[in-house]
Parts: structure tokens; C-alpha cells; sequence
């Protein structure tokens, strides 16, 4: 089963983007997205990192989302590259910002890719299986060309997936030149601005370039950089303005100290404030156990170098997703009913409800009764922030008090919803 909730309405999700009010907005469209599984890099310990190869096999495999980064060539022309310099995913040498986009999209950028290791050098010839396609050395495997195989510009990878949601970092050179990260920004909001795509979250570690971007480009969302980011999480403030995710690790080394920036603290506290929290493992292991651990904490997107694993995991555990235009699949944090049955007085039975997973944010959401495909209740619920447990009261519809009255028992589905399917259970009303 393919994890595919974010591509099925793409028209409906950018009309909620470009409607999104300001930060910390409520009706975050991204927290509606909900597990989104992005394939980082395109998926870099199964796939040549950032390449048009890789994005299309993992948006095959099931990836809901890509995230990619950028930087600007001497002509000004923004690719997709996760280093600043180009040596070690390709076989050229030098910043990106000093090649011209002829002299980038020559190289080989499957050149030191080893299969479930990202790229690696210094092994035998035989360890890079797709080095040379590239080049014309190899062919190119089936349903793919040579192209595939370069570095791409970011202009080329938008317009190969329109419906497919994308989380864009703006590098700079070695990280410390405010230039480069600025003029990276200005270009990026020119482009996206140009082609009127808002289903994208742009992020880097300089604030600066994430501000500068957000002012040229307010419609698109932001992740904060290390600035904001910090000043959320240390100091209670503001991540920025039009920031709509906060994208973090699971741990960050300081000064020697290595801190733990992912727990259901982190998680609860971006739900409150209205924010999405997208987090991604390279500085951790990646497994299917670490999978496991950031659903249990509810984050709402995980960056994968391993977009197959994970999907994996997500269709065994039935999270929600999009199939065939109907959604199927449940949160893994959702709200669920706790009771097999309930009593029924004055035409409205009472729920009791039990959160889910290990983030305590506030929620609220509704609970429809069915007996086969018919509605016979309707109620809403709401859950405070730290509170394990509330009660919904749902209103029996006429049909539902005459089938109720027909029989001492009637068994229904009860089915709760948040801002995605949160729970399902088949209980009994009794009057």
C-alpha cells in the first residue's frame, strides 16, 4: 500500500497554503499532512543523493514528500546539491558557487554512490554500480536516461513533480558566508514566486537567509533556522515570522554536550503553538526502531534516507494515508474511544475518549457513529493539553434512536477525527 496522503489533493493543499494565515496559525495546513514521509536527499543511503534518479524512485516507492537542498551556481542558477562543494557525491571538485550550471550538469553525481551507504570513497570500482551512467560508460537502467544521473537544477525537479509536496534548505558556502546563504534566498523566493508553487517549505540553519526569503516570498511557509529554533525551544519566543514546521534532529552536539532536541516535550509544545515538527537523523541512527520512537512521540514528518524502510513500516502499521481518493489508515497518535460499550440517555451517549502516543498537546475533534454506512450520531470532544483522557457526547440522530429503540443493543463504529482520522472502534449503545 502506497503512503501517499499529501499527493492526493494537491490543488486543495496549495489553496489552503496560499490561504494559511501568519505563524503559529491554527489551520496549519501542514499539520493536516500528518505522517508525511519525506525521502531526504531523495533518499540517500538508497539512492544517489539528490539526483533526478533517486526522486523519481522514491516518489514510486511511496514518499509523500522530497526534501531536497540548493545552491547557487556562478550563473545564478540554483541546483540540487547537498554540499556546497560538489566533490563528494560527484566526480568533480570545487563550490558549486564557483562552476557554471554547463561545468555542474557535466558531473557525475552517482559517481561515489555505494548502495545502502550514501557516498563513499576510496573502494574498489566494482562498490559504485551506477558510476558512469552519467557519462555514457553504462547504460542507464530501464525506464531511465543518462540525465537522471546529473545534478539537477531546482526549476527541473519542481516542474517533475507539481503535486508532490517539497522542503527546500538554502546552503551556503561552508556554512559561514551570509552572502551566499542571502543571495541563495533571493533567488529561491524569484523562482518559486515565478512559478506560483506554495506546497513548499523552505528552510536553512542561517535565519537570516530563512527572514530574507520569507520576505520576498511570504506566501510560502519557513522552518526557522538555528536562531529561531532556539529561541522556541530555550527561550518560549517567537521561531520567526511565517514559520509553519519546526524541522530539528533527534540529538545536536554543543560544546561537547550532546543535547536531545526530539521528545514529546518538543512535540507538544510546537502542536500548542501551531506548528509542524519535521525531524531528520543525520546526526542519529536511522532504523526501523527509530521509525518506531518518533511516531510513538508524534511527529508529524520524518526525513528518511531510507524512504523504502520507512514505508514499509507505515503500511504495517496502517497510518493514515490517501488511496484510490479515499483515506484509509488511522493516526498513530490519534484520540481513541476507550470503551466497548456505552449507555444511552436522552438520545445522546456518553465516550469516553484516551489519548494516544506521547505527545500531550491539546486536541479536539469530532465522533460519527455508524451502523453499516449509516450516520446514527454525531458529537465533538476536546482534549486539554496534559490530559490523558475526556469524554465526547454524541447526539443519536433520529435513525439512530429509532434503531436503538427497536432493540436493547446496537452495535456501531464509532470514529473519531482530529485534523486526520484519529481512531475507530466498534462498541455497543445500550438504552
Amino acid at each position: 500500500m502506497s503512503h501517499r496522503l499529501a499527493r492526493a489533493a494537491p490543488a486543495a493543499f496549495a489553496a489552503a497554503l496560499v490561504a494559511a494565515p501568519a505563524a503559529g496559525a491554527a489551520d496549519n495546513p501542514w499539520l493536516a499532512q500528518r505522517v508525511l514521509s519525506f525521502a531526504h536527499q531523495g533518499g540517500e543511503d538508497e539512492l544517489p543523493s539528490n539526483t533526478m534518479y533517486a526522486l523519481k524512485r522514491a516518489v514510486a516507492a511511496g514518499a509523500d514528500a522530497l526534501e531536497l537542498d540548493v545552491g547557487a551556481t556562478r550563473d545564478d542558477v540554483l541546483v540540487v546539491l547537498h554540499d556546497n562543494r560538489v566533490d563528494r557525491t560527484t566526480n568533480g571538485t570545487g563550490s558549486v558557487n564557483d562552476l557554471t550550471l554547463a561545468q555542474v550538469r557535466a558531473l557525475d553525481a552517482a559517481h561515489w554512490f555505494v548502495p545502502g551507504r550514501n557516498a563513499v570513497h576510496g573502494l574498489d570500482p566494482s562498490s559504485y554500480p551506477l558510476r558512469g551512467v552519467r557519462t555514457g560508460e553504462k547504460p542507464p537502467p530501464a525506464g531511465f536516461t543518462a540525465e537522471d544521473f546529473r545534478v539537477p537544477t531546482l526549476e527541473e525537479v519542481l516542474r517533475a513533480f507539481p503535486d508532490v509536496p517539497v522542503n527546500v534548505e538554502i546552503k551556503g558556502r561552508d556554512g559561514a558566508d551570509d552572502a551566499v546563504f542571502l543571495h541563495g534566498a533571493e533567488l529561491l523566493a524569484q523562482l518559486l514566486n515565478r512559478l506560483g508553487r506554495t506546497d513548499v517549505i523552505v528552510a536553512s540553519f542561517n535565519q537570516r537567509a530563512v527572514d530574507r526569503f520569507h520576505e520576498l516570498a511570504p506566501r510560502i511557509g519557513v522552518a526557522p533556522g538555528i536562531d529561531g529554533t532556539a529561541a522556541f525551544l530555550l527561550g518560549g519566543g517567537s521561531p520567526g515570522d511565517g514559520v509553519v514546521a519546526l524541522q530539528i534532529p533527534i540529538t545536536f552536539r554543543f560544546g561537547g554536550q550532546l543535547l536531545t532536541i526530539t521528545t514529546a516535550d518538543t512535540v507538544t509544545r510546537a502542536h500548542d503553538a501551531g506548528y509542524a515538527v519535521h525531524v531528520w537523523l543525520s546526526n542519529d541512527t536511522e532504523d526501523r526502531a527509530t521509525y518506531e520512537r518518533l511516531l510513538d512521540l508524534c511527529v508529524d514528518g520524518i526525513m528518511a534516507a531510507r524512504p523504502s524502510e520507512l514505508e514499509r513500516l507505515l503500511a504495517e502499521r496502517d497510518v493514515v494515508r490517501r488511496e484510490r481518493g479515499r483515506v484509509v489508515g488511522l493516526d498513530p497518535c490519534g484520540t481513541r474511544v476507550a470503551a466497548a460499550s456505552a449507555r444511552v440517555r436522552g438520545g445522546v451517549a456518553t465516550l469516553p475518549l484516551r489519548r494516544r502516543g506521547q505527545s500531550q498537546e491539546r486536541r479536539a475533534g469530532t465522533v460519527t457513529l455508524r451502523a453499516g454506512r449509516r450516520v446514527v450520531g454525531r458529537g465533538r470532544f476536546a482534549l486539554a493539553t496534559g490530559r490523558a483522557a475526556t469524554t465526547a457526547r454524541v447526539r443519536l440522530t433520529r435513525a439512530g434512536r429509532r434503531a436503538l429503540a427497536a432493540r436493547p443493543r446496537l452495535r456501531v463504529v464509532a470514529e473519531v477525527a482530529e485534523r486526520v482520522p484519529a481512531g475507530r472502534r466498534t462498541l455497543t449503545l445500550r438504552r
